[in-house]
């Protein structure tokens, strides 16, 4: 995702994220964020709604990779919101050891 500015287009992005992962079934989410403001106010687009739906997908482990240090902060708070429904969320700075990360059997 690029050039993400409102969150709206948050929102839209992570329904269909949603959508995928119904659709195809698998469990396996690399996002890749770049050139866009970080989101802390997750009420406003409905990121506990989004977690809870994915609280319910079996096996589920998601990737988060920031371009800089503010998203990186972001997505670390998102990381921390999943943890506590007891997802598997990570946020990496680089793609590599995210792929190892997600391909991996740790949680």
């Amino acid at each position: 995702m690029a050039e993400r500015r409102t969150p709206e287009e948050t929102r839209q992005f992570a329904e269909a994220q949603l959508a995928a992962l119904r659709q195809s079934g698998l469990r396996r989410l690399l996002i890749s964020v770049s050139a866009s403001r970080p989101v802390f106010k997750v009420q406003d687009w409905d990121l506990e709604a989004v977690l809870d739906e994915m609280a319910q997908m079996k096996g589920l482990k998601v990737a988060l990779i920031a371009d800089t240090a503010e998203l990186a902060m972001s997505h670390q708070y998102v990381e921390l919101l999943a943890r506590q429904r007891k997802l598997a969320f990570r946020s990496f700075r680089e793609e590599w050891p995210a792929v190892d990360w997600l391909l991996s059997q740790a949680t």
